[in-house]
């Protein structure tokens, strides 16, 4: 179940990067983005998150800040990088990865460490924008987050 903590953050759940390099992005998320299963989406680092990434609402790009951006990235756009490599762009990473129909994506080892993370983590996910939500792994909505009981958890 999502939370809603002090402040008016909301938080989805947690979810464990898996020894393969798979995670479980949280369903109320999902819909709450029109982000479908069996589809294409895009990941993107934060410039202020170190560890941590967003999934993007690819719909929404031609209508925001991000448009000039992903116009720069035609390999990201017509998806023509490999699955998961990442690329980087103006301090922030980005790579295109399948959700697959039970919400699953799948990242290189390498991809995740380039993301600030690795197999075993343990990652908030929380709304941030009408464009993305969050997967973070530390920082300050992490320590909210651990105080809190009922935020829904995948392993």
């Amino acid at each position: 179940m999502a939370v809603t903590a002090k402040g008016g953050k909301y938080f989805y759940a947690w979810s464990t990067i898996l020894p393969d390099g798979s995670f479980c992005l949280p369903d109320q998320a999902l819909q709450e983005y029109n982000i479908t299963l069996n589809s294409k989406i895009i990941l993107m680092t934060g410039r202020n998150t170190a560890k941590g990434f967003s999934v993007v609402c690819k719909e929404l790009i031609p209508n925001s800040p991000l448009a000039a951006i992903f116009g720069s990235l035609p390999e990201l756009q017509n998806h023509s990088l490999p699955e998961g490599q990442a690329v980087t762009f103006k301090e922030r990473m980005f790579c295109w990865v399948l959700l697959s129909k039970d919400r699953y994506i799948k990242l290189p080892l390498r991809t995740w460490q380039q993301f600030g993370l690795q197999p075993g983590d343990k990652l908030l996910s929380m709304r941030a924008t009408h464009l993305a939500f969050n997967i973070l792994s530390e920082g300050p909505y992490i320590e909210l987050a651990k105080q809190m009981q009922d935020i829904l958890e995948y392993k």
